[in-house]
């Protein structure tokens, strides 16, 4: 129920203080449409992501929020023969693949700009974050006082 930027961190650093990270594997979603989201989404401890709304807007979604209904208008929430006939698919393939191609590229430009190979390397030291006054705290950082209130609530936890 948190946000992605919240989630991430706490879930990750709960499962390194169990021991249990490695048998787990985190999916990332939730507005991770960007290279850059991705990438600190990865950093954060995703082990892989989720897209929905980069792909829904690349078939033609224009938000008009009837998706629930079974009428949206442009065909892409629906199964109404008639309604998905707006869905032109011999268009959208290509804008469907030029936006993974574009994303991908956008990944791994942004590991090289960090130095490494692959966007699954990315990790807490190539991230940095700035908060509403303009302080700069790398992630490494807000990891450690998050590991270190899950290592009290824990204590706490032991003593009760």
């Amino acid at each position: 129920g948190l946000p992605i930027k919240s989630a991430l961190p706490i879930m990750d650093a709960a499962l390194r203080f169990h021991g249990i990270r490695q048998r787990v594997k985190l999916i990332a979603s939730g507005k991770l449409f960007t290279p850059d989201r991705i990438a600190v989404a990865l950093a954060m401890g995703a082990d892989l992501v989720n897209i929905a709304r980069g792909f829904m807007i690349t078939v033609g979604c224009i938000q008009a929020l009837k998706c629930h209904s079974n009428a949206c208008p442009v065909g892409v929430a629906t199964t109404d023969p008639q309604l998905q006939q707006a869905l032109v698919i011999d268009e959208k393939k290509y804008r469907v693949a030029n936006y993974v191609i574009t994303l991908r590229e956008g990944l791994f430009r942004l590991a090289a700009a960090a130095g490494i190979d692959s966007p699954a390397h990315f990790r807490r030291e190539h991230i940095i974050f700035k908060d509403e006054k303009g302080v700069v705290y790398p992630l490494e950082e807000i990891y450690q006082s998050i590991y270190q209130r899950i290592q009290k609530l824990n204590n706490q936890m032991i003593l009760n």
